[in-house]
């Protein structure tokens, strides 16, 4: 055999096995598992920031992403923060988030909330933590490091890691719309990775055992992983920011283990239950919880408030509500003060209602006069302009973007139909119809009807 012929199938090889392995990431991508809200939206949003944009990262399990609200913190402080956890994340993972959170950004300061800093070792964690924590991470050496030292073996297993398509491949019966189109979708997160929730505990959270007698057992899996994290942000000039949310089943034992590590380290280190046990902030424990482990909305604005002027006070970073441009948290703060009830949502007359939003160029109307004498009528306003003016009399079909989404009118016979990316808007029985899209949240927020 020559040397050509041995070089042409060793070529042979390597294009077979680069053609396998973008088989299986292709098709994973398509039918991994979706988690909305958790890792996917979280990961793909840090993903698709602006490099060098973020001041602030939260790292942690779900206690991190229920607790800073960004958008809170922004427009209290201008700091520009992401929240970048997963669901039951281990401290090896948020090292691995660490580490993929330094390749795109350089923050000021990174705030770890330590709540997995007293459970298991890295190497007992459960399938869905990891499921949730490596998923939507990028294929890199570190993660390779990061499954092996969570799964102690290169096995069957470790390879569903490396190639999710392996576990989900019976997902094939489930796909949805989403699985096929979400990786090619815009990826931004205008939630900046908090997870929204208005949700009230069912039973009024208990925190008055903070101070009950224990001892605290800090595994040497985790220690080892919280030093492999200050090492990496002193190698970055980072400031390493030690917290903890509030929760039941948090004693004032383990803060002291924990701040113990702390002072050892040289680190900051705020404990939110210590806190409201010590009457310093005021948490109310029937409406600021959605169960005994996670803040809501309410409660989450209260201790991002505090948070805040604490890094305010201890740290340098700059104030990015001086920038001279609209910047991404600008963006977020736009997108979350046009969601729930508007002014509009509460005129009496569908004249009224246009009025309200007719020199609003992120709103899209659709208009029905289904009373108009020569014929139904229907207008699309966008960019502050009639962008259509139909009257129907013959059956037909009409397309048109508006925002990035497919707006279609159709008359059949007598009945009439507004579909928006496929979904039914329109209401009959009444005279106006008045269909409202925002440009900003890509959706409908309104289906108005006047008589």
């Amino acid at each position: 055999m020559t040397r050509r012929t041995v070089f042409s199938r060793i070529i042979s090889i390597a294009v077979f096995i680069l053609a396998i392995g973008l088989v299986l990431s292709v098709t994973g991508q398509i039918i991994r598992a979706k988690f909305i809200g958790d890792s996917t939206t979280i990961v793909d949003g840090f993903y698709a920031e602006k490099r060098n944009d973020i001041d602030l990262v939260v790292i942690g399990s779900s206690n991190s992403f229920c607790t800073v609200d960004p958008i809170v913190l922004y427009e209290e402080y201008g700091i520009a923060a992401y929240d970048f956890g997963s669901s039951s994340q281990p401290m090896n993972i948020s090292a691995l988030y660490l580490r993929e959170a330094l390749k795109t950004q350089q923050p000021k300061v990174v705030a770890l909330e330590i709540n997995m800093m007293t459970s298991d070792s890295v190497s007992s964690r459960g399938e869905a933590g990891l499921r949730w924590g490596f998923t939507n991470i990028p294929l890199s050496v570190d993660k390779l490091r990061c499954i092996y030292q969570s799964l102690g073996e290169v096995n069957a297993e470790y390879f569903t890691y490396v190639f999710p398509v392996f576990r989900y491949h019976n997902r094939w019966k489930e796909l949805s719309k989403t699985d096929y189109t979400y990786f090619y979708k815009d990826k931004t997160n205008y939630t900046k990775g908090y997870l929204e929730t208005q949700a009230v505990s069912e039973t009024a959270v208990n925190l008055t055992d903070y101070g009950f007698e224990g001892e605290a057992w800090i595994e040497e899996e985790n220690v080892a992983c919280l030093d492999e994290m200050v090492q990496l942000c002193r190698q970055k000039n980072v400031e390493l920011l030690l917290f903890k949310s509030p929760k039941e089943n948090w004693h004032r034992y383990e803060t002291e283990a924990v701040r113990a590590l702390a002072g050892e380290r040289g680190l900051q280190f705020v404990d939110f239950n210590e806190l409201y046990s010590d009457g310093k902030i005021e948490l109310d424990m029937a409406a600021d919880f959605r169960d005994s482990q996670h803040l809501n909305d309410s409660g989450a604005q209260k201790v991002t408030r505090y948070l805040g002027g604490y890094i305010r006070e201890n740290y340098e970073l700059p104030d990015r509500r001086d920038d001279a441009e609209p910047n991404a948290w600008d963006e977020a703060c736009a997108y979350r003060h046009r969601k729930g009830w508007q002014e509009y949502m509460g005129a009496q007359t569908a004249r009224e209602c246009i009025e309200l939003l007719q020199d609003d160029k992120d709103y899209v109307l659709v208009v029905t006069d289904a009373q108009n004498k020569g014929g139904v009528r229907q207008w699309v306003y966008q960019d502050c302009s009639v962008a259509l003016d139909l009257i129907w009399q013959d059956d037909g079909i009409r397309h048109m973007k508006i925002g990035e989404s497919e707006l279609v009118l159709s008359k059949l016979g007598a009945l009439h139909q507004i579909l928006i990316d496929g979904v039914e808007q329109y209401q009959a029985g009444t005279r106006w119809s008045i269909i409202v899209y925002d440009k900003i949240l890509g959706s409908v927020t309104a289906n108005l009807t006047f008589q």
